[in-house]
């Protein structure tokens, strides 16, 4: 019995994972598994692991050839694929590694184990439907009694969807009863598994399928469409692309199933292709372009024989992928072909709101449809589309349902909109739409609503690049300017500084005041988030003189207390002093509680800078109690920091690290990269002060990481002080190797460890 347990798949996987150093969670990770499911496997409980669970723990074991045999052979034999002849099958599938769908056919499976009997597996052409279909037919087909598979591809009418399963499935061509009746005569009994492969064009058969479900208690139904049936004994199962990587770091995209099925295709291809950390992030931008679709991968990794990674990703943004093995089915050896085939199959005016719809750049909501397409309801033809799967639906923002156009199903629909001529008319709708939302989310932004305007904005931002090129190319440089002055704040909070400034840069000089006042202070605020000090003064010179003439409440205060800012940090503290008493006397006549907030932080930082902590502590407590009134995140964030820099000069551990922490948590939650660059060092030197030089070199690291990433940088007099302080205290007591260890984690850290640990902090605090 011991010598069984040692040669159990469980036995071999767990020493094949130990021998490599790997803990269940980072095979998990690898192989696109869970960890529920690795453990499983390794206890015993789960004994017969499907063949392309078992292919993707090889793979992510980096088993030799061995090895691998090893790993084969402990799998019962009853688990191992079943021989083509326990059916009959009219579908084929390559002979090629599945890859990344493991979850996908563990899934399917289960549903079928649970007592669904009518499993449509959906999701757009080249999503790979049927190979996922298949090898879960080969994995269930040993416990039927009667296993089909019918590739109803070249059927073209929907009464003969039965005959053809009839067919496969060797009954007479005639007979009493009928097709119907000769089915359910021959399954009587039996536990049947009928794979139907292609229905999306026959969808009117769908109620003799389900009439046959219903009369055949013993049978099972798999299909695949890039339609649902909607038949009620349906359970859908929507199919999506690969995942992409999270980064462009090594590891992230070495694992990530899309730039795996690259790879394999291209070397199967003929192609010289190894990753490695040079090449990762151009393989990633590959994957990212095709959306993660399997097919377009399968496409694009041939030209990989002949270009290199970065030759090919440029051909893809012009040319879309080529085409593929002779050996496919013609509809699916070109993109084109294939979201063809699709489009075939919904009327001419849905095919016609589909191509408008390439006017977007990643995403939309129904009101930016119904703007782009010129149509009210845009619903009813959209939810035509959605379920023939052109369009796929993504995360709703502000419980506000969103849609998305694949990237290659994207290209191919603005293909087809420039060849009926209607590409620049709906360019033109489409940079008025976010043109138009820009302006209207700039008052937003200083208010409560601010997250959620932050969060639809980010969604958004494909798009409001796509408006801001259009309306540069349409010489509307003024509303383009505008657009980019408006945003400023979203721009900087969520790490587009840079590219903020960049557009700033391409428009021309404006020709009203009002406009021209806007976008320099826009661009003072983009240079304040990126620590251009120097500049952000320049610019200050210009704009305030100008908003000072422009008839807008709001315009002159704005300037002055960024003016005021800037001249604080570089110590003109007369000036700044003149500069931010105009601007609070400004923001509380016009009642601007954003601007009032944001000037008496200048003003505690001006007075900390003159070491006047009382002075500091009273008017940073006034800006923290309307912030808090204000319910803007930012502001709360901002003014909890600056508090924090009172509490901690005066000692106050505990309060530092409560002020702190709220702040950090709030960016976090909000995704604020501009007030973290502030309060993590700020919340390191607290960690000093606890003797935790490890939790204090990580926030530092993530800080730095932030700075260099998101284009923030935290200027501060006082705050940069104490923060060089306490990177020299921290390097100190910890040494140079558990220095960079730390620096290292928190260089990585994901905002749930940054989370954790500014709790952990805050509670070691008060204690």
């Amino acid at each position: 019995m011991a010598q069984a347990n040692e040669n159990s798949f469980g036995a071999v996987l767990r020493r094949l994972r130990t021998s490599r150093s790997l803990t269940q969670e980072e095979l998990a990770e690898q192989a696109g598994l869970s960890v529920k499911a690795v453990s499983a496997l390794e206890r015993g409980e789960r004994k017969r692991p499907y063949p392309h669970t078992v292919r993707a723990l090889a793979a992510a074991l980096h088993l030799d050839d061995a090895d691998r045999a090893l790993l084969g052979a402990a799998v019962p034999a009853s688990a191992r694929p079943a021989a083509r002849s326990a059916g009959t099958w009219s579908v084929t599938a390559p002979p090629t590694d599945l890859i990344g769908r493991d979850g996908d056919i563990e899934r399917i499976a289960a549903l079928v184990s649970s007592g669904r009997r009518l499993i449509t597996v959906t999701g757009p052409g080249g999503v790979g439907k049927t190979r996922v279909a298949f090898a879960v037919l080969e994995q269930l087909a040993p416990s039927y009694d009667v296993a089909v598979a019918v590739d109803l591809a070249l059927v073209r009418d929907p009464a003969q969807v039965l005959p053809q399963l009839a067919a496969a499935a060797d009954l007479p061509e005639r007979g009493a009863g009928g097709v119907t009746g000769r089915l359910v005569a021959a399954l009587a009994g039996r536990r049947a598994l009928v794979f139907l492969d292609n229905f999306e064009h026959l969808l009117d058969a769908a109620p003799a399928v389900a009439d046959l479900l219903t009369r055949c208690p013993g049978l099972v139904l798999l299909v695949t469409s890039r339609a649902a049936l909607r038949v009620r004994s349906e359970h859908e199962v929507g199919l999506g692309p690969l995942p992409l990587p999270r980064s462009d770091r090594y590891d992230d995209v070495r694992t990530a199933a899309a730039v795996q099925l690259l790879l394999d295709r291209a070397t199967a291809a003929g192609a010289d292709l190894t990753l490695d950390a040079h090449n990762a992030p151009v393989l990633a931008a590959i994957c990212r372009r095709l959306d993660g679709l399997p097919l377009a991968l399968e496409l694009a990794a041939a030209g990989a024989r002949l270009l290199t990674p970065a030759a090919l990703l440029a051909r893809l943004e012009v040319h879309g992928a080529p085409p593929g093995p002779r050996d496919l089915a013609e509809r699916q050896r070109t993109m084109t072909a294939a979201l063809g085939w699709s489009l075939d199959l919904v009327a001419p005016t849905d095919a016609a709101v589909f191509e408008q719809l390439a006017a977007f750049s990643g995403g939309f909501t129904l009101d930016a449809a119904a703007a782009v397409t010129g149509i009210a309801d845009v619903l009813a033809p959209l939810t035509v589309l959605v379920d023939h799967s052109l369009v796929a639906r993504s995360a709703p923002t502000d419980d506000q349902p969103r849609f998305r156009l694949l990237e290659p199903v994207r290209q191919y629909a603005g293909q087809r909109l420039v060849a009926a001529g209607g590409a620049a008319a709906a360019a033109d709708r489409h940079a008025r739409w976010f043109h138009s939302s820009a302006l209207a989310a700039g008052p937003r932004l200083r208010g409560p609503d601010l997250r959620v305007e932050l969060d639809r904005l980010e969604a958004d931002h494909a798009n409001v690049r796509s408006s801001y090129l259009r309306l540069l190319e349409l010489d509307r440089d003024d509303d383009a300017a505008e657009l980019a002055a408006t945003l400023w704040l979203y721009l900087a909070l969520r790490g587009h500084a840079r590219e903020g400034l960049e557009w700033l840069d391409r428009a021309k000089p404006p020709a009203s005041d009002a406009v021209r006042a806007r976008g320099l202070i826009g661009r003072m605020g983009l240079l304040f988030a990126t620590g251009d000090i120097t500049r952000m003064r320049e610019v200050a010179d210009a704009v305030v003189p100008i908003a000072r003439r422009v008839d807008e409440a709001g315009l002159a205060a704005e300037a002055a207390t960024l003016a005021g800012h800037a001249a604080v940090f570089v110590g003109a503290l007369d000036e700044a002093r003149d500069l931010l008493d105009e601007a609070l006397a400004g923001a509380s006549g016009a009642g601007l509680t954003w601007v009032e907030a944001h000037t008496l932080v200048a003003l505690g930082q001006l007075a900390l800078v003159r070491s006047d902590l009382d002075e500091a502590d009273r008017v940073l407590g006034r800006a923290l109690e309307i912030a808090r009134s204000l319910g803007n995140d930012f502001t709360l964030a901002t003014c909890l920091t600056r508090r924090a820099t009172v509490t901690a000069l005066r000692g106050d551990i505990a309060g530092t690290a409560a002020l702190l922490g709220e702040s950090i948590t709030l960016s976090l939650d909000a995704r604020m990269s501009w007030p973290l660059s502030y309060a993590l060092p700020a919340l390191a030197g607290v960690a000093v002060r606890l003797d935790e030089p490890r939790a204090a070199a990580t926030l530092l690291a993530a800080s730095a990481s932030l700075s260099v990433t998101d284009a923030v940088d935290p200027r501060f007099p006082v705050s940069r002080e104490l923060a060089a302080q306490d990177l020299a205290t921290t390097r100190s007591l910890l040494g140079d190797d558990a220095f960079q260890a730390a620096w290292n984690a928190g260089r990585a850290a994901a905002a749930p460890e940054l989370a954790d640990l500014v709790a952990g902090l805050t509670r070691r605090a008060r204690g």
